[in-house]
C-alpha cells in the first residue's frame, strides 16, 4: 500500500475520453507517449514531520474538506444526512484543545469523512511520516484477524519461548488497551459502504493505526493462546519490519498483482491482486491463457479477495479469455459534473495540449461538457461482445470473493453474477456493485494530506439496488481461527467434484 492514494477506483473507458481524443486528434500510434497521469499529491518533506497547526487552521482545513466533497460527489449526504455531518464536524472542532500534527489529526479527519459511507471518499494516511517510522523496523510484528469480536493471530514473525503466542492466539490487550475496544476504534476512521470492508481494511493497516494512537515498540501484549483451556499470558513484541508478515486474509506473501499457481491438485490459482496497468495486462492474459490451453488444468480459481480495484477494462479483458456469452459490468453511470473535476480529466494532456477543446470531439466528453455543472451527466452502458478470443479457457471456473473486493473488483464479480459466467464462492464483496467511484484526488491546504471524493454513481449490471455486496453463490466463512485457508480449501474441493 505504500504510495498509494486510491484504493481502485473505478475507471470506466468514459474517464479515458480524453485520451482517445488527443490520440485520434493528433493521429497519434501510441497515446501512451502524449497522455500522462496527472500528479495530484505533493509529498511532505521530512524536515515538515512534527509541524503543528492551531484550532483556527484545523477549522478551515474542515470546511474545505466538506465544501470540495459537496462541490463533487454527486449524493454526499445519502448515508448521513447534512445535519448529522455537520454535527459532527461541530463536535471535531469543540474537542481540539491544543495544537495537532498531521498524524495526530488525519484520524480525527478521517472519522468524519467515514459518516459519508463511501469508500473511494476518504482522508489518506500521513504516509509519508509513516515510511519514515516503519523504516526503521517498529512495526507491530503480526498480521491480525477480526472475527466481530475478537482479535486473534493470524500470523506472526515472533513466537513466545513455549510456542504459545503463534497464530490463532486471541490478543487481549495491547498496551494495557483492550484489543476489541482499539480495533472498533480503528474502524470508525475507515470509510467504507460495507463493516465487512472496513473491518478488511483495518486488518491490513493495524500497526499504522497503532502508531497514530501512540503504543509503539515494544509492544506489551496480552493474550490467551489457541489450545483450549489455556490460561491468558505477557509477552513483550519488538518491532518488525513491515514486511515481516504478509498481511491480510489470503495473502501469500507474493506481492505480483498477478500471478498463476498450479496447486497440487491440478488446479489453477489465478490471483489478481489489482485491476491496473491495461497493456500489461492483456500480456499476462496472453501467456497465462496461452500456458492455460497448453496445459489444461482441472479447473480454474480467480481470486479477487485482496483486489480494490482499479481500471475496468481490465475485467472486461479478462472475461473475453472466460465467456462465450455478453456482459457489463454496469447498466449505468450518473457523473456529477464540476468544474474541479472537469480541470482534473484536462490535467490527462501535457499542458501544451490544453488550449485545444478536445473534450468536443468525443461523444462521451462532448456529453459531460455539455450537462451544467452540478448536474448528473447520465451514461448508459451496452453489452460487451465477447472476441473471437483463440485461448479462451471454458473448463470449471470459481470467482472467489470477500470483503477485501473493493471497487471495479466488485464490478467484475457483479458481472460475473448478473449475467451467470461463474460460480462465486467466499463472502459477499467489502463494494457495493451499485456504488460510486470516478475519483478525484486532491491535497488538503494546509496539512498536504491526501484526499479523494467519489464524482459517479454507478448501476449494477441487474439494475438492483440492494444495499449489499454482491452475494457468492457459495458461502465460506473464513476459518474460526484465522489461520488457513477456508475459502481456497472450498474451491479446490469444489473443482476436484466438477472434474470427477
Amino acid at each position: 500500500m505504500r504510495g498509494r492514494r486510491d484504493i481502485g477506483a473505478r475507471m470506466r473507458p468514459s474517464c479515458y475520453a480524453l485520451f482517445a481524443v488527443i490520440a485520434v486528434g493528433l493521429c497519434a500510434t501510441a497515446c501512451s507517449s502524449i497522455v500522462q497521469v496527472p500528479s495530484t499529491h505533493v509529498a511532505l518533506p521530512p524536515e515538515q514531520f512534527g509541524r503543528t497547526f492551531t484550532t483556527e487552521e484545523i477549522e478551515a482545513e474542515v470546511d474545505d474538506l466538506l465544501d470540495i466533497c459537496e462541490d463533487v460527489h454527486p449524493d454526499l449526504y445519502f448515508h448521513a444526512s447534512r445535519e448529522d455531518v455537520e454535527r459532527a464536524r461541530d463536535e471535531f472542532i469543540a474537542s481540539i484543545d491544543a495544537p495537532l500534527t498531521r498524524v495526530e489529526l488525519q484520524p480525527r479527519l478521517a472519522r468524519l469523512a467515514a459518516h459519508f459511507g463511501d469508500g473511494h471518499t476518504n482522508v489518506g494516511m500521513p504516509w509519508e511520516e509513516w515510511w519514515a517510522h516503519a523504516e526503521a523496523g517498529r512495526v507491530f510484528p503480526c498480521d491480525v484477524a477480526w472475527d466481530g469480536h475478537t482479535l486473534r493471530v493470524r500470523r506472526t514473525s515472533v513466537y513466545s519461548a513455549d510456542g504459545s503466542f503463534a497464530p490463532g492466539a486471541r490478543i487481549l490487550s495491547i498496551a494495557e488497551h483492550p484489543a476489541a475496544d482499539l480495533f472498533t476504534a480503528f474502524m470508525q476512521e475507515r470509510s467504507g459502504e460495507t463493516a465487512a470492508f472496513r473491518a478488511d481494511q483495518t486488518e491490513r493497516t493495524f500497526p499504522l493505526h497503532l502508531w497514530m494512537s501512540g503504543i509503539e515498540a515494544p509492544y506489551s501484549v496480552r493474550f490467551e493462546p489457541a489450545a483450549p483451556g489455556s490460561t491468558p499470558a505477557d509477552i513483550h513484541l519488538p518491532g518488525m519490519a513491515w514486511g515481516s508478515v504478509a498481511r491480510g486474509a489470503g495473502n501469500s506473501g507474493n506481492g505480483a498483482a498477478w500471478s498463476l499457481t498450479r496447486l497440487d491438485d491440478g488446479a489453477a490459482h489465478l490471483r489478481l491482486r489489482s485491476l491496473t496497468d491495461l497493456d500489461a495486462f492483456e500480456d499476462f492474459l496472453a501467456a497465462t491463457f496461452g500456458e492455460l490451453s497448453d496445459d489444461p488444468p482441472t479447473g480454474l480459481i480467480v481470486d479477487l479477495r485482496e483486489n480494490g480495484g482499479g481500471d475496468s477494462r481490465l475485467g472486461d479483458a479478462l472475461l473475453d479469455h472466460l465467456s462465450d456469452e455478453p456482459w457489463r459490468q454496469h447498466l449505468r453511470k450518473e457523473w456529477k459534473v464540476s468544474a474541479r473535476y472537469k480541470q482534473f480529466l484536462r490535467r490527462f494532456a501535457p499542458a501544451w495540449l490544453r488550449w485545444l477543446p478536445l473534450q468536443y470531439l468525443h461523444a462521451d466528453t462532448r456529453k459531460l461538457w455539455g450537462t451544467p455543472e452540478g448536474e448528473l451527466a447520465v451514461f448508459d452502458y451496452e453489452l460487451t461482445q465477447p472476441t473471437d478470443e483463440p485461448l479462451r479457457y471454458r473448463g470449471p471456473t470459481v470467482f472467489l470473493i470477500g470483503p477485501g473486493t473493493f471497487s471495479s473488483a466488485t464490478s467484475l464479480a457483479a458481472a460475473v453474477k448478473d449475467h451467470r459466467l461463474a460460480l462465486l464462492m467466499g463472502r459477499p464483496t467489502g463494494g457495493l456493485p451499485g456504488g460510486y467511484g470516478e475519483v478525484y484526488p486532491f491535497d488538503l491546504p494546509r496539512t498536504g494530506l491526501a484526499v479523494s471524493v467519489s464524482s459517479a454513481r454507478f448501476v449494477r449490471p441487474s439494475g438492483a439496488t440492494t444495499g449489499r455486496g454482491v452475494q457468492p453463490d457459495i458461502v465460506v466463512p473464513p476459518a474460526p481461527d484465522g489461520t488457513r485457508d477456508a475459502v481456497l480449501q472450498r474451491a479446490q474441493a469444489w473443482v476436484a467434484e466438477q472434474s470427477s
